[in-house]
């Protein structure tokens, strides 16, 4: 069991929550369950949710859409906004990468839950860990 119960929940998760014919929409509704059950902090970030938004309004319903962002603003999900510096953070971390798989939104994604003490991250997407973070694996 982690001690530290902040989560950081990207794009990808949201998709397959909002989206009931999505191959891990199951998944994402236990984990949002479990979530609730043991009383995590849940975080995502400004730039996830642009993400969400303009996946489920193109490729979903832009009314969906809407909704999304109306739940988000009721629920505990906190938000979390880069600054200057973080954004500084993400393009140093993405220009030194090694890997071409690291992209702009996961750097971010990555420098804002290392300086807001959030150790794992969620997604359904690949991600080339920094930090020392890690991935969300829901326990069995």
């Amino acid at each position: 069991m982690a001690t530290n119960k902040k989560l950081f929940i990207t794009s990808s998760v949201f998709v397959a929550f909002i989206d009931r014919t999505h191959s891990k929409h199951a998944q994402a509704t236990a984990c949002f369950r479990y979530f609730a059950a043991q009383k995590y902090k849940l975080y995502t970030s400004y730039v996830n949710l642009v993400e969400a938004y303009r996946v489920t309004f193109d490729d979903i319903n832009p009314f969906l859409a809407r909704d999304f962002l109306r739940a988000i603003t009721l629920s505990s999900i906190n938000i979390l906004y880069p600054s200057e510096a973080d954004t500084k953070a993400a393009v140093k971390a993405l220009v030194n990468s090694e890997s071409n798989e690291l992209n702009f939104v996961d750097a971010q994604t990555e420098v804002l839950a290392y300086r807001n003490s959030i150790d794992q991250i969620f997604s359904f997407d690949p991600m080339h860990l920094l930090f020392g973070l890690t991935s969300f694996v829901l326990p069995v």
